[in-house]
């Protein structure tokens, strides 16, 4: 176990307080940072130095960053992370409805998170900057390998380049800058870069800073600083965003293309996935995938295990995992009878998902959770109103903690992972795919990790023969598309996912007329086939804790005849209308219709008045627009796209 670096977070804010003067966010793009100490004195002191970049951890972990927002705040709906909406028309003044395609460059979320995203970028560029003059600083690396100082040279360079690449995924095309704005530089004739030209410099960027890392293993906080594994991670998949698809202005809402010279960019996505992989640093074997989530809970991340980077929290402080995202917890603050502390949650899982997954699949019950708890700490059915959306996402809970959180407070600590040993795999995989077909190495990713999700007497099954039985390209990418919804479900990449493989409308409107069909068959128009009509459920004393009650349901796993019985005299008496009350008969109208949450979870893109129209190859607008303090503060440099005004 490695020592956190959030201590070092800690006496990083201290210290720096003391010594330079953290910038303001109000310009969305802040000038360098005060100091009442020169650059100097600073940067050639080690320890200085590492204060300087504990400062930088510590921007990331705004609520308007990794904190809460990116992805969170930022999620469209998919056929994974879901929030259902029944209302038709925009009601909200503050950006909670990005889920349904539906946004106002007016919203006060979109810029707190473009100023707080390019203040944090000022800092690395200024570090970045000012390391290159230390006297502590060399461009040639010893053979005993890299210096302190040119791993946290190094550092800097990838959180900037993970700051952009989150940027990109919400707003496409963005100002780039790989120099601090000095108090005296104009920036009111500065327009956007277009991504691919950010991709590839920053590609080519870490592809030279490579070297000057060192491997989490060497460093005493572990994985929660960026290493040399996650800088060749991190090329990998700034590699595959830049050889995939995304939405380019043109049209009504945008066209989604992608660059002619996407194999390069496949080809050096696969080179640094692979040196991930054949270094053998990391290894999904040495826990479950519960041990993982329980672990994350904990603030405790097991070396060499599948965390690769991860940006660190600091307890009461910072993190939203857990109470924003996870299991809803009640607690009563004037009458608290358990010391777990309250879980909120406003994200939520599709209604469909969890039917997705083989029942074998170990990743289920711990990803989709169809109970919460209340304020006694007994379970109660969560399965949300309209059973659109509305599932847990499990791998998040206060439940989980040893060292407990009591009362209503959100800050749990919980580091935000930003790169998994898992998804090195998977990406890999892809890759392979695309480039090769699927070749041995490819279906061993795929393998490795689908081993840790399945028990060791499934493995032949699900397993070897699964992924031996993909002969075709096409199936094998289908089974990649497949695998990282239930390895990634609830961790907000879905959207990005199917964005950059321009599969995100063919699945949206799959998903709208899943829902229809699921509501129709359910109420006996066509075969029932999987559909789960009804759920029962009934409340049980836990042996092992007599005080508390759990839930269990019939008609999750199991559908039609399978149910089986479900007398009252055991206790089944309790039901739940699932995609039956998808297609429902109106009262008023005397006419069967679709559940409002079907007709208007997805407005911006297929709704109700639109579905016979949408086509799965039309563009999906799930770029945000630029907040209207940006277009107005650059008076003309930079123009809204897709749509928006």
């Amino acid at each position: 176990m490695k020592t956190r670096f959030i201590k070092h977070l800690t006496a990083a804010i201290v210290g720096v307080g003391a010594s330079v003067a953290l910038a303001s966010c109000e310009d969305y793009l802040d000038v360098s940072p005060e100091s009442s100490f020169t650059a100097e004195e600073i940067f050639s002191s080690e320890t200085e130095s590492k204060a300087m970049l504990g400062s930088i951890y510590s921007k990331l972990t705004d609520r308007n960053l990794y904190g809460l927002a990116l992805p969170y705040t930022f999620k469209t709906n998919t056929d994974v992370e879901m929030t259902s909406n029944g209302n038709q028309f925009s009601t909200s003044g503050n950006g909670d409805e990005v889920h349904c395609f539906d946004v106002r460059s007016l919203w006060t979320s979109l810029r707190n998170t473009w100023n707080s995203a390019y203040s944090a970028i000022n800092y690395c560029n200024d570090f970045i900057e000012n390391m290159e003059q230390s006297p502590l600083f060399s461009t040639e690396v010893a053979e005993n390998g890299p210096t302190a100082m040119q791993q946290m040279y190094g550092e800097a360079k990838c959180l900037r380049a993970l700051l952009y690449l989150d940027l990109m995924r919400i707003w496409g095309d963005v100002v780039f800058r790989t120099h601090s704005t000095e108090a005296s530089e104009s920036l009111y004739n500065e327009g956007v870069t277009d991504r691919d030209e950010i991709y590839t410099t920053l590609i080519n960027d870490l592809r030279e800073t490579e070297k000057y890392m060192m491997y989490s293993s060497q460093l005493d906080e572990g994985v929660e600083r960026a290493s040399r594994e996650y800088c060749q991670a991190l090329i990998g998949q700034l590699a595959l965003y830049r050889a995939g698809y995304s939405l380019r202005p043109g049209g009504t809402v945008g066209v989604m293309e992608r660059a002619s010279d996407y194999m390069d960019y496949y080809a050096i996505a696969r080179e640094y996935l692979y040196k991930v992989i054949n270094e053998g640093r990391h290894s999904l074997s040495l826990e479950s995938f519960e041990d993982l989530w329980r672990g994350e809970c904990n603030w405790s991340v097991l070396q060499g295990g599948d965390v690769i980077f991860e940006i660190p929290m600091l307890k009461e402080y910072s993190g939203s995992l857990g109470y924003n995202v996870g299991m809803v917890i009640g607690y009563d603050s004037d009458h608290p009878s358990h010391s777990y502390g309250q879980g909120r949650n406003n994200a939520s899982l599709c209604g469909l998902y969890p039917f997705t997954f083989d029942p074998r699949d170990l990743r289920l019950d711990i990803t989709c959770v169809p109970y919460s708890y209340d304020e006694e700490l007994n379970q109660t059915v969560a399965l949300g109103k309209s059973c659109v959306s509305g599932w847990n996402i499990g791998k998040w809970s206060k439940l989980y903690m040893n060292n407990l959180m009591t009362g209503s407070g959100d800050n749990t600590g919980i580091n935000a992972i930003r790169m998994r040993y898992a998804d090195v795999l998977l990406m890999f995989a892809e890759v392979e795919n695309e480039l090769s077909g699927p070749t041995a190495a490819a279906k061993d990713a795929l393998k490795t990790v689908r081993r840790r999700a399945f028990l060791p007497e499934d493995h032949a099954e699900m397993v070897e023969d699964y992924v031996d039985g993909l002969g075709t390209k096409e199936q094998f990418f289908q089974a990649i598309m497949d695998e990282r919804a239930w390895e990634f479900g609830g961790e907000g990449v879905r959207k990005y996912d199917l964005a950059r493989w321009n599969k995100y409308g063919e699945v949206l409107v799959n998903l709208y007329n899943k829902f229809t069909d699921w509501g129709h068959r359910a109420n006996g128009l066509g075969v029932a086939g999987d559909v789960r009509d009804r759920v029962y459920w009934r409340e049980l004393s836990n042996p092992g804790d007599p005080n508390h009650t759990y839930i269990e349901f019939k008609g999750l796993k199991e559908y039609g005849d399978n149910i089986g019985d479900h007398p009252a005299s055991e206790g089944w008496v309790n039901v739940q209308n699932y995609a039956i009350q998808w297609y429902y008969l109106d009262q008023e109208t005397g006419e069967w219709t679709i559940h409002d949450d079907v007709k208007w979870s997805f407005r911006g893109f297929i709704n109700y008045n639109n579905a016979s129209t949408v086509q799965p190859t039309d563009p999906v607008r799930y770029l945000c627009p630029y907040p209207v303090e940006v277009i107005t503060s650059h008076r003309g440099s930079i123009q809204q796209q897709y749509g928006y005004q």
